[in-house]
């Protein structure tokens, strides 16, 4: 079933919006390419509104928030979320498939560059910094992520532990406080453990954050949702572990430069331990 263009959604509510979500709608109508490359906050100065009623338009559109209203208008311009540029296939000269692979990581990095919001990024750096204990789930091929997450956080936040064991992610999740962070990794958000061990997280009072897909069962119970409009599967070419990897360092990226100057040293003690078990050539 094909999606209603977004102009005509907005159309559709314009009667049911408030004057400051009028605002809104009208400017990202009248110019939704700049919208593509703007945040939560820079829209709502450009309309002369609140932040919260930008969020509040998109969710009167029907959409979980920023993010997802910048998604559909890539969409509209043509600019898939995914799929590869060249799929991958029998037949292709094998001399392709490489090219064809950094082609389809390419053009979805750029899908997910366009619709990220960086306010939200900050929102959830800020979160790991403030948390008195940090956890970080997936399962299968996004459990990469999940460490790479673990390695790049270990030396800003407090307590970071990767666990891709659906057991112990639940065991875990019910032992957190009002203190604590879940960070969740799925591409399709429906991994039964993972989304779980979300869902009692967020009622041990803990704040999870989602990387995964919009409108999924995990993004649902999350308190904020990176979005990740990976495709599923193990299919080749699929730059699913990319895009969370990518959208993990951003992550782990804005915590280091929001980190308070206390975190340097426990910093600078990992990086030594971590240099220590290097093998290093034996000097002549």
């Amino acid at each position: 079933m094909r999606e209603t263009p977004l102009g005509d959604r907005i159309a559709a509510i314009r009667d049911r919006l408030t004057p400051a979500e009028r605002k809104v709608a009208e400017l990202v109508a009248a110019d939704p390419g700049a919208v593509t490359g703007a945040t939560v906050a820079s829209l709502a100065r450009g309309a002369g509104v609140s932040e919260p009623t930008v969020i509040r338009f998109c969710r009167a559109l029907g959409l979980e928030g920023f993010a997802e209203l910048k998604l559909s208008l890539i969409r509209a311009e043509g600019g898939a979320a995914l799929p590869p540029a060249r799929q991958i296939a029998p037949g292709m000269p094998p001399a392709e498939v490489a090219g064809a692979v950094l082609d389809g990581a390419i053009a979805a990095l750029d899908a997910a560059r366009r619709a990220l919001d960086g306010d939200l990024v900050a929102r959830a750096a800020l979160a790991l910094l403030r948390a008195a204990r940090v956890e970080i789930w997936a399962c299968g091929a996004s459990f990469a992520a999940a460490r790479h997450l673990e390695g790049g956080l270990m030396g800003l936040c407090r307590g970071v532990a990767a666990r891709d064991d659906g057991a112990m992610q639940a065991i875990a999740a019910a032992a957190l406080e009002s203190e604590a962070v879940a960070i969740c990794l799925s591409r399709s958000g429906a991994d039964r453990d993972v989304a779980e061990a979300a869902r009692l997280a967020a009622s041990s009072g803990a704040t999870v954050i989602a990387i995964t897909r919009p409108r999924s069962p995990l993004a649902a119970v999350a308190a904020l949702t990176l979005p990740c409009e990976a495709n599923e599967g193990e299919v080749p070419g699929n730059p699913g572990t990319l895009l969370q990897l990518a959208i993990a360092e951003g992550l782990a990226s804005t915590a280091a430069l929001l980190a308070p100057p206390g975190a340097a040293p426990r910093a600078a003690r990992i990086a030594a331990a971590r240099r220590e078990r290097r093998i290093t050539p034996e000097r002549t």
